[in-house]
């Protein structure tokens, strides 16, 4: 059995105190335009267990398939982001455009004061960025205006709240009850972080992608065709990220039919992994259809795939903002 060795990265691990009741969090848009019907059940969802919501000043704008213009998404984020009352940040929706606001983050804010920031999909690249370049936990999972507006199951709703109002340190990240597959058994241990499988290559080559060294690396993606899902992964494959990864873990992976591509996935990953004697999951219950997991993207976990445990060791790592 593979035991992969772990290098903790030279930065303090930042991590935003966990929210409590009666906190104040912002909704912004980043990226697409979000439905009003469904951003106002997703507020109602936030309101009735117990936060305060503001919403960004331009979150109900539309500029073709944006969210508004840059300059709109940019400020609404970026006061978000410097406003002391506001504990936490949740996004409104994916789609795309985050990648457009990237270079105008006020990433001094989030130093002086860490937040908790929840979203996924067009949200990985924002995630990706600034756990590169601030070594910021963020958290992987359901959308305002998405998942939370449509309505969550019973087991997403308990993992997104628990995510956000508790530490992550000592978690157990494995479902009890769940469909996950071992693809390739092992042991290993690195910095949990990922996300949408196309934003995470789209983001390769540019100063926003981390460095992938021995992390443990989980992807999904919803609305590729199997020969995409090829190309991107491919992609990885290339620059070097499944060469350097200490595991992997495949999430939901949704055809543009709704068709679960879950197998094409795990296919082409183990054809392109087959040297690489690393633990290898899928069927995590996470990404764009339900069960949706919250995953607290950049805690160092270890992983056992005999014991089928993914748990969060924040003794790996120096941590700091953690209250």
């Amino acid at each position: 059995m593979p035991n992969r060795e772990f290098s903790t990265p030279n930065k303090d691990l930042v991590i935003p105190t966990p929210l409590k009741s009666g906190d104040l969090v912002g909704v912004v848009a980043a990226s697409g335009p979000p439905s009003a019907d469904l951003l106002n059940e997703g507020i109602r969802f936030l309101e009735r267990r117990g936060f305060r919501v503001r919403t960004g000043r331009h979150v109900y704008e539309k500029n073709g398939y944006l969210a508004g213009t840059d300059d709109q998404r940019c400020q609404d984020l970026n006061a978000m982001l410097r406003d002391a009352e506001v504990r936490g940040i949740f996004f409104a929706r994916g789609g795309y455009g985050v990648m457009r606001v990237l270079d105008r983050l006020d990433s001094e804010a989030l130093v002086q004061d860490p937040k908790v920031l929840l979203g996924m999909s067009d949200v990985t690249a924002l995630q990706l960025s600034l756990y590169s370049r601030l070594n910021l936990v963020t958290f992987s999972g359901p959308m305002i205006a998405g998942q939370v507006g449509v309505g969550l199951d019973p087991i997403s709703e308990k993992s997104l709240i628990e995510a956000v109002t508790q530490s992550p340190e000592g978690r157990d990240l494995w479902p009890l009850e769940s469909t996950i597959k071992v693809l390739r058994g092992g042991r290993a241990q690195g910095r949990l972080i990922g996300g949408c499988l196309s934003l995470v290559a789209a983001l390769l080559g540019t100063p926003h992608a981390p460095n992938f060294t021995d992390c443990i690396l989980f992807l999904e993606d919803i609305y590729e065709a199997p020969y995409r899902i090829d190309r991107m992964l491919t992609q990885l494959k290339l620059a070097g990220v499944l060469d350097k990864a200490a595991g992997l873990i495949l999430g939901h992976f949704v055809g543009s039919d709704d068709e679960d591509l879950g197998e094409e996935a795990e296919r082409i990953l183990m054809e392109l992994t087959a040297e690489e004697d690393i633990p290898i999951l899928s069927g995590f219950p996470h990404g764009h259809v339900l069960p949706n997991l919250t995953i607290p993207h950049g805690v160092s976990v270890q992983l056992d795939t005999d014991q089928r445990m993914l748990k969060v060791r924040l003794d790996l790592d120096s941590t700091v903002g953690l209250g």
